[in-house]
């Protein structure tokens, strides 16, 4: 089944100059504020076990949540083409076997076997691209532990804080359910309504950016940080299961938006709780993977 091509109509051009995105392209994602504080909340309540580089680094691991929609770049064709199907999972037709596959290029394989004609389009990279970012985190703080060279040091680290923020963009874009289906941005076409949910294609933007922009704090998401973040013995396992719990609440997010549309004006608290439980399994999520991480590149660990 071929993905409607309005996921990526509402990407537009990066601001480089301001190194900004432009206010078209912040349609299609949580928008830089929900991105923002979803990753301060993930930085403020880290292990103090934690190396004081990383944890002293809660500005710039914020600042880095949002940094892969400054890529969507409709005129920058060879960079926007290669990371712009890794902010999503359509688990409508992900097969079992291909989620399975070792690494993105197996996974692949198999779905163009079982009928996508553009797998990386119809069904997106979401789930090995968090895989990927969480492999190589582990690997520099193992190489950031082993390195004597206080210059080499410096260097590792400041590879690990950026790709420690890069990371938090993928695991809060799995957090919302609009990630996680072809029901991305409406009901899509060809797909049975029977609750006659809303096929306005402006949903998305209305939630993760219009709502989420005027009606969630930092301080709404802080108190559902939990007290110590879980090591992760399972990585993989841990990030399907992510995945697949925001898909569950794919219909219950359709559902609140059938009873108070989400948008800037949308005060209905069941409209505010649902953003905040999203941004906040987001925060812990990303929490967990980066003290995950971190125990698993001791010497006596194996990545995961």
């Amino acid at each position: 089944m071929k993905i409607k091509k309005a996921r990526f109509a509402i990407s537009a051009a990066v601001v480089l100059a301001a190194g900004a995105v432009s206010a078209s392209s912040a349609l299609a994602v949580w928008g830089l504020h929900g991105h923002t504080i979803s990753g301060r909340a993930a930085a403020t309540r880290l292990p103090t076990q934690m190396p004081p580089f990383f944890r002293e680094a809660t500005a710039q691991l914020a600042y880095l949540n949002p940094e892969p929609d400054r890529w969507r770049a409709d005129t920058l064709r060879a960079m926007d083409e290669a990371f712009k199907y890794d902010h999503y999972i359509d688990w409508e037709v992900v097969a079992d076997s291909a989620i399975a596959a070792r690494d993105r290029w197996g996974y692949l394989a198999v779905l163009r076997r079982t009928g996508l004609e553009r797998p990386e389009r119809e069904a997106g990279l979401l789930f090995f691209r968090i895989l990927e970012l969480h492999q190589r985190l582990t690997t520099e703080f193992r190489l950031w532990r082993t390195t004597t060279d206080p210059e080499q040091r410096r260097w590792i680290q400041e590879r690990i804080i950026n790709d420690a923020g890069i990371l938090g963009h993928y695991v809060t874009d799995g957090a919302n359910p609009h990630h996680t289906s072809v029901h991305h941005n409406g009901w899509a076409k060809g797909y049975p309504n029977p609750r006659n949910y809303t096929t306005d294609n402006t949903f998305h933007r209305r939630f993760e950016s219009d709502f989420v922009g005027a009606r969630i704090t930092l301080q709404d998401i802080q108190p559902r940080i939990n007290a110590t973040p879980r090591h992760l013995a399972d990585t993989r396992t841990e990030v399907l299961n992510h995945l697949r719990q925001s898909h569950s609440q794919l219909e219950r997010l359709y559902q609140i938006d059938q009873r108070n549309a989400f948008n800037q004006q949308t005060t209905a608290p069941e409209n505010k709780a649902f953003a905040v439980e999203r941004l906040a399994a987001g925060a812990n999520m990303l929490r967990d993977l980066w003290w995950s991480a971190w125990l698993n590149s001791a010497p006596a660990q194996q990545a995961q």
